[in-house]
């Protein structure tokens, strides 16, 4: 559960109302997802935002139905799609009033080949404990080859002890063109609190989708 309260700066508009309700005779509930697509390219990452009004102060609930990840970064919601097409090639996003009035809306769309390799990481939302163990994650890359080069790194944030650095990498390993590596990504000695940041693998192949993840790190 989460709260996603106004637009964005940049996706301030004047929309319809695609859900609305009353609850408990006080004002009604409307919740719009502001930037609905039809389409998506296998591999993208895209970032829905909602306006949410006169929740009682209960935020929001989302689902996904269909292939891919969708997690809560910051007031947005981020959709990560599958690195090829799926079968049945249908995705739906919903968001949900947790008032109990029932308000929704929701984006149904499909996922688009590719123009090219996609890099994609598993898993897509790992968790880790600042100071503990190394996490493996494993990188596919379709259409290889042995020219690729692949760079791998983090996000970071003030909640990170090592100076705003929230983790390190090892080596990349794997058979060059082969489509398949692993890497062992090590979390920062500590946090201030719980922090979610984001892990990009670009390829050096041309027009390619770099992966991501999204790291949960503990204290």
């Amino acid at each position: 559960m989460f709260r996603l309260r106004s637009f964005l700066a940049l996706l301030l508009a004047t929309l319809t109302v695609p859900g609305c309700g009353v609850l408990g005779g006080g004002k009604t509930t409307i919740v719009q997802i502001t930037n609905k697509i039809t389409s998506l390219p296998a591999g993208q990452s895209y970032q829905f935002t909602a306006n949410v009004q006169h929740d009682q102060q209960m935020g929001v609930k989302l689902s996904l139905s269909g292939a891919g990840t969708l997690v809560l970064t910051g007031s947005t919601a981020t959709y990560l799609a599958p690195p090829a097409p799926p079968t049945p090639n249908s995705v739906t996003v919903t968001v949900t009033a947790a008032n109990g009035s029932g308000v929704s809306d929701s984006d149904t769309f499909t996922i688009a080949p590719a123009a090219g390799p996609v890099v994609s990481i598993s898993q897509t939302t790992p968790t880790a404990t600042a100071g503990g163990a190394a996490v493996t994650l494993n990188i596919a890359v379709t259409m290889d080859d042995p020219s690729d080069t692949l760079t791998v790194g983090i996000s970071g944030s003030s909640a990170c002890g090592d100076g705003g650095l929230c983790g390190t990498f090892g080596t990349i390993t794997g058979t060059a063109g082969g489509g398949a590596y692993t890497v062992q990504y090590f979390p920062p000695s500590s946090v201030t609190a719980s922090t979610l940041q984001t892990i990009n693998v670009l390829s050096s192949l041309s027009n390619s989708t770099m992966g991501t993840a999204f790291v949960t790190i503990n204290p």
